[in-house]
C-alpha cells in the first residue's frame, strides 16, 4: 500500500480521523517547522493542502517558496523532508493541548476537533 491508500482506508475505518483536517493541521505545523531547518522567515514559504490533488491524484501538501521563480527553499525542504516530518511530529506530541491550538496545529476553529489526531496519524504513516 502506498500512503494515499492507507490514508483513504484510515478515513473510512477510523472515526477519529479526518483527512482534510489532518492535512491542514500538518501544513500549519510544517510552516512553523520549516524555517528552523531552511533558514527562512515563515513569510518566505506558503503551504496548500488538497485531499485530492489534480497533480498527484491523492492527498497532497504543497510547501513552496513565496517568491516568483523561487530562491531555493523548495529544494532544501525536499532534501530535508524526513527530518521536517519528524520535527513536526515532535512539535505536536510536545504540545499539551488536547485537540489543537495555535502553538501546534492551529486553532480548532480552523483545523477542526480531529485536526491534531489526524495530523499525527498522517505523520505516523508518512514516517513508516
Amino acid at each position: 500500500d502506498d500512503i494515499r491508500e492507507l490514508l483513504k482506508r484510515l478515513e473510512s475505518e477510523d472515526t477519529s480521523f479526518n483527512l482534510s483536517s489532518g492535512l491542514l493541521a500538518l501544513s500549519n505545523v510544517l510552516i512553523n517547522v520549516v524555517p528552523l531547518y531552511v533558514m527562512c522567515d515563515p513569510q518566505d514559504i506558503r503551504a496548500v493542502s488538497e485531499v485530492r490533488s489534480p497533480f498527484t491524484g491523492g492527498p497532497t501538501i504543497y510547501i513552496y517558496d513565496n517568491y516568483p521563480g523561487g530562491v531555493g527553499f523548495s529544494e532544501k525542504m525536499f532534501e530535508l523532508r524526513r527530518p521536517l516530518l519528524q520535527a513536526a511530529q515532535e512539535l505536536i506530541l510536545g504540545c499539551g493541548c488536547e485537540k489543537g491550538c495555535p502553538s501546534c496545529v492551529g486553532p480548532i476553529d480552523e483545523v477542526g476537533i480531529k485536526g491534531k489526531e489526524s495530523a499525527l496519524l498522517i505523520l505516523r504513516e508518512a514516517l513508516n
